[in-house]
């Protein structure tokens, strides 16, 4: 029998207040530095993109591009834009008033730090894969594959993700950086608080 979480008693609120307390002072979580300003702007380049991606999907339906092969490029390139727009909305959530007990600056610093990873892995694979696949497509001298593939459509297409791509790539590699100095500064954060405690 399925126990919804909602119903457990007070786990909720254990929860909450495991992650969300608030005290007077101390150092300032990892997504409550400075960084937190940037996530308005990655979520909304995630926005951009995904529109660029939707469009330049629905045209190539229009012009009726039969190329199959390049369906594993769309999905991987959806799937990593969809992977980052979720990542960037979530950071840019739990912006607020700072969160400073010990289990918090745990929490947030580790998840800051997964999620980076997580970003950059996926997209660095993503751009690698949609490269190589773009490669091979395009220098097959398949009869099937040529006739269906090396159209303006489906060469458009497999150029639109990999620019797509080069972006998504690019905005993880500057989120990336931000986060690293987001480290340095929290930790000088947390120097500051010891040594005036």
């Amino acid at each position: 029998m399925c126990i919804r979480i909602s119903k457990v008693t007070g786990l909720n609120e254990k929860i909450r207040g495991s992650l969300f307390r608030r005290k007077i002072s101390g150092p300032t979580p990892l997504y409550k530095t400075p960084l937190r300003y940037i996530w308005f702007i990655f979520f909304y380049i995630d926005i951009f993109l995904l529109y660029v991606f939707t469009f330049s999907y629905f045209f190539s339906i229009i012009l009726r591009q039969e190329c199959f092969e390049t369906f594993s490029v769309l999905f991987l390139t959806a799937a990593n834009l969809v992977s980052s727009f979720i990542i960037d909305f979530f950071f840019m959530l739990i912006k607020g008033e700072d969160i400073v007990s010990e289990d918090e600056i745990i929490v947030s610093t580790c998840l800051t730090i997964t999620l980076c990873i997580i970003k950059v892995a996926t997209n660095a694979c993503t751009f690698y894969f949609s490269l190589i696949t773009s490669e091979q497509i395009i220098d097959s001298t398949v009869v099937h594959m040529k006739q269906r593939c090396h159209t303006s459509a489906a060469k458009w297409l497999l150029l639109n993700c990999i620019i797509i791509n080069s972006f998504s790539f690019l905005e993880t590699y500057i989120e990336t950086i931000l986060t690293l100095f987001s480290i340095i500064h929290f930790k000088r954060q947390v120097q500051n608080y010891e040594t005036i405690v």
